[in-house]
């Protein structure tokens, strides 16, 4: 049960954006037609344009005297995709929202366990200064709705543990309204670990996610560079894909994070689509748990990845 609620509680807040669906459809296929012909993004309509993606898949296995053995399970993810932008003039708002949320129950007795969990919130807001150049600013939120564990069972994240929040100014290149480039030197980022639990056992030096052991968060100054791209390849296929960089110069800039995404969504008729989804991440303050050459366990800054291919319902709003 300890999973139903974020799960219900993504779902709550994604699909009240289905009512949009006609509100804005003038703009969003003004937007669409633009995206396709990479027309300039100053000669799409002033006002809002709204458009989002919501999937859910689920997958159920009974096995009842099965002879092969294995278990039943249950499983499911809900994906919210959504962006609301708006332009008037030399002025540019651009905002997107990300809400997921997966788990798994093998009825084997082990515990139900995540999947998937993420919050992200990103907004950005331009004036042009010349053609295709904007002074910009840019606002992000990351966190998860619920608590993680490890294979052990040991919980190692919760909501707002960690958490990031990031503000920065700087130059916004955007050619048109499928690519954009934007560099900020001077950003500041706070880490949050709102979680006393997640240090327990730690020495008075020790950091959990870069922030010290005693505190709960660590302000971080340095260089933020954020790149998108978006495009609709064809009537029923459509890629993003976005990576952002930060060194913190602080504390060993020289060790640089990396977020890379993307998001392919093959659609298969009006209420069914496959989608492939990956996240690569690299955070040097991020520890994680290692082997060496000698069969040694340590703990240290590793590569993540996370992959997911899902069919089953899609609302393209």
């Amino acid at each position: 049960m300890k999973y139903t609620l974020p799960f219900l509680l993504s779902l709550s807040i994604a699909l009240p954006a289905a009512g949009q669906n006609d509100v804005d459809k003038g703009a969003r296929d003004a937007s669409s037609a633009a995206m396709q012909t990479g027309v300039p993004a100053d000669t799409i309509p002033d006002g809002w344009t709204r458009s989002g993606i919501i999937n859910i898949n689920m997958t159920q296995v009974n096995l009842t005297n099965w002879a092969a053995g294995g278990f039943s399970s249950v499983s499911g993810i809900a994906m919210f995709n959504g962006t609301a932008n708006w332009k008037k003039g030399r002025k540019a708002w651009d905002n997107s929202l990300i809400l997921a949320f997966g788990g798994q129950h093998i009825h084997n007795g082990t515990a139900p366990q995540k999947t998937d969990d993420r919050i992200e919130l990103n907004s950005k807001y331009g004036y042009e200064l010349k053609k295709s150049l904007y002074l910009a600013g840019v606002f992000q939120f990351r966190s998860q709705f619920t608590e993680g564990f490890n294979a052990d069972g040991v919980r190692i994240s919760n909501f707002m543990a960690p958490a990031y929040a990031l503000l920065g100014v700087g130059l916004d290149y955007r050619p048109n309204d499928n690519f954009s480039v934007f560099f900020s030197p001077a950003t500041a980022r706070m880490v949050i670990v709102n979680d006393k639990k997640l240090f327990e056992g730690l020495g008075p030096d020790d950091r959990v996610y870069g922030v010290l052991n005693g505190n709960t968060s660590e302000l971080e100054m340095g260089g933020y560079l954020r790149l998108q791209y978006k495009r609709e390849l064809a009537k029923n296929i459509t890629f993003l894909t976005r990576g952002d960089l930060f060194s913190n110069y602080l504390r060993n800039p020289q060790n640089i994070d990396v977020t890379w995404e993307t998001l392919w969504t093959f659609k298969v008729n009006e209420w069914f689509a496959a989608t492939l989804n990956t996240v690569l991440i690299y955070d040097h303050d991020t520890q994680l748990p290692k082997v060496d050459d000698a069969g040694i366990a340590y703990t240290g800054p590793a590569t993540q990845f996370k992959q997911t291919l899902g069919i089953g319902l899609s609302f393209k709003l």
